[in-house]
């Protein structure tokens, strides 16, 4: 008979990053157009939320410099990285930087910065915002979403990126 220890896991912050790291997240970079010009930023926690009225969300950091200038736009974007954009996705990671140097992007007709290495660009108007722990909840309504014939999407796991083999297209019974 199997015997299963019903202790409860006791992890400190960096044991828990670690353990949730075995779960694997698409890479998505948050941008929007402000008085000082495009913002981005990194997120890996990007997920679509409700089919009607049509919603997105992810998670900031309580101690992002960036959302704040962000928070202030009227819309922004959440570019879904594919797979060739593993620099893309270091530099809107860094601080004190300008993150946009070197990026291919064009301004969508709300001037929304859509960059050139996403799969997918969804273009949102804030819907709701709320903290939780010690990150923010955020909710986008979806006005516009952009899919370009790329590479397979960005995925971080354990640490670091992973590739996926080439997956056909899917099969749409019309």
């Amino acid at each position: 008979m199997t015997v299963i220890d019903e202790t409860p896991l006791v992890l400190g912050p960096e044991d828990y990053r670690k353990v949730m790291g075995h779960i694997p997240t698409s890479v998505s970079i948050i941008t929007a157009t402000t008085e000082a010009g495009p913002a981005g930023m990194t997120v890996g926690t990007f997920t679509s939320v409700s089919l009607e009225p049509r919603l997105v969300a992810f998670y900031v950091d309580l101690g992002s410099t960036t959302w704040p200038v962000i928070a202030e736009a009227d819309y922004f974007g959440i570019n879904v990285l594919g797979s060739q954009s593993r620099e893309m996705c270091r530099a809107f990671s860094r601080r004190g930087q300008d993150r946009f140097a070197g990026v291919a992007w064009e301004p969508s007709h709300r001037g929304v910065p859509m960059l050139d290495g996403a799969t997918v660009t969804v273009e949102c108007a804030p819907y709701r915002v709320d903290r939780i722990g010690d990150h923010l909840h955020v909710v986008g309504e979806v006005l516009d979403l952009v899919k370009r014939d790329a590479e397979e999407p960005l995925i971080f796991l354990r640490g670091g990126f992973v590739d996926l083999p080439s997956i056909p297209p899917m099969m749409v019974n019309e």
